[in-house]
């Protein structure tokens, strides 16, 4: 069982970070070598200051999906570096702070939650006392502790997230998990409704693939009136 479990048991203790003074050019470089689209900003202490990510450097569309996001994401650093209109800043005028960060004590599930909640995909690993960074952790890292039945994942997104957390009928909505696998079919009134729907369910402990065959009656999303958790 995965309840008690803490990022301690999970975190990755090699983390790769960039100094507060870092330029743009070694922010990209150090993107590309890893293959990794945020990292944290650490001060002369190694403290964490903040999180740099694509969406800091290279703003996008974030109606897509953090997979659509990603696609290509090493090609456009490569295109943009050296030209980018942040391309002489430091890292501390890119990017967001104060960074979300979680302790090695902080349960696995809480770190999980805290990831949906700031729509990202890795955290900071701090000292408690200290600040310092001691590692990070990924929803990867998450989702491979995880070893659930397909039946609790179906229960926890038509009860949990359906109805609980998104305060919606459940018997609206084909549900189907094989191994990990998500597909849901159903219409909704507004496609910010099924955006949210969709990337709750992603999150959820043990969801390996969504399959989205959501529908929706107004693209309220279009009209630049998306609503948000």
């Amino acid at each position: 069982m995965t309840a008690g479990l803490s990022v301690e048991d999970v975190m990755r203790h090699q983390a790769v970070a960039v100094r507060e003074k870092a330029r743009f050019a070694e922010i990209v470089a150090a993107m590309r070598r890893f293959h990794i689209s945020s990292l944290p900003v650490i001060d002369a202490r190694d403290r964490v200051i903040g999180l740099i990510s694509d969406h800091d450097i290279l703003p996008g569309d974030e109606s897509c999906a953090p997979e659509a996001r990603r696609h290509g994401l090493l090609d456009r650093l490569r295109r943009h570096a050296g030209r980018s209109a942040g391309a002489g800043r430091p890292a501390t005028e890119l990017m967001s702070s104060p960074a979300v960060t979680v302790t090695a004590a902080t349960p696995a599930r809480e770190a999980a939650r805290t990831m949906y909640r700031h729509r990202i995909h890795q955290l900071p690993v701090v000292d408690a006392t200290s600040g310092r960074l001691t590692g990070i952790v990924t929803r990867s890292d998450l989702l491979a502790v995880y070893e659930r039945p397909d039946e609790d994942i179906r229960r926890e997104i038509l009860y949990d997230i359906i109805e609980d957390t998104l305060g919606m009928p459940s018997g609206r909505f084909d549900v189907a998990v094989m191994g990990g696998t998500v597909t849901i079919r159903g219409r909704l009134e507004r496609r910010s409704a099924a955006l949210r729907l969709a990337d709750a369910i992603a999150h959820v402990g043990g969801v390996i693939t969504l399959m989205d065959h959501l529908t929706w009656e107004l693209d309220d999303v279009a009209q630049g009136t998306r609503t948000r958790l």
